[in-house]
């Protein structure tokens, strides 16, 4: 029997990836490889990481993330963990996901495990070219929730046609769903997206500097986003104006 790969989209719900890890790992651990299993799994317990964020009613929500630095040593044992993005960003431009073609194109394994067909991308043609490009490399792709055969076979590619059809069309709809959502509130005169948040320059450059704390505990320090303080970080200047400029707006 060869290597399983296991390919991982992290949801921002928290049953869905724990259920993800377990289901996949439970059918990785008979392939019979050397790898080191419970280093595996300890991994993933630390993979992802719980964030609070406020929505734009002003009500924390819990949100799911992936460090980077953990998922590159998984990737060491073809165990490949992404951040969950929009189902219309493009396969390529995860780079788990291609590092994971990459592998492929090693034969690091000749399995790869997914979840369901929608893990891989919600585009049909994008599903469809990345089963027939790892086929091509003597990789059988095997998504555990959803009815599929070898893409080699006549049977196979119907198979999984509808079933990339069926994750564009859930897709295109829950993106619909959102911007009728989104109209609506408009219409209400309802203003979108996160509050606005305002802190100083200041406090990020000492926060960063002095009391040595990471970005992710600055963001949760002043209420904003990891990439808000960084930038206010990479920019900052001398004054006390109140960083009111970086403001985030939900797309």
């Amino acid at each position: 029997m060869g290597v399983d790969a296991l390919y991982f989209r992290v949801s921002s719900e928290r049953q869905t990836t724990e259920n993800q890890f377990e289901d996949l790992l439970q059918i990785a651990q008979r392939d019979n490889s050397d790898r080191d299993w419970p280093t595996i799994r300890l991994l993933l317990s630390d993979c992802v990481v719980e964030e609070q964020r406020r929505s734009s009613t002003g009500a924390l929500r819990t949100v799911y993330r992936v460090v980077p630095s953990i998922a590159a040593q998984l990737a060491e044992y073809c165990v490949y963990v992404e951040q969950g993005r929009s189902g219309r960003v493009g396969a390529k431009q995860r780079p788990l996901f291609r590092q994971m073609r990459r592998d492929a194109a090693l034969r690091k394994f000749d399995r790869l495990l997914v979840w369901k067909v929608s893990r891989l991308g919600r585009n049909m043609r994008e599903v469809l070219d990345a089963v027939h490009e790892l086929a091509e490399q003597g990789v059988t792709v095997f998504p555990i929730k959803s009815q599929v055969g070898p893409v080699t076979s006549a049977m196979g590619k119907l198979l999984w046609a509808i079933n990339a059809w069926f994750a564009e069309m859930e897709n295109e709809e829950r993106s619909e769903a959102v911007l009728a959502g989104q109209a609506r509130a408009r219409e209400e005169g309802k203003v979108l997206g996160r509050p606005r948040v305002i802190f100083r320059r200041e406090e990020v450059v000492r926060l960063k500097d002095s009391e040595k704390l990471s970005w992710s505990q600055i963001a949760a320090r002043l209420g904003a986003s990891v990439g808000t303080v960084r930038r206010v970080y990479k920019g900052s200047t001398p004054g006390t104006a109140p960083c009111q400029n970086y403001v985030e707006r939900a797309v």
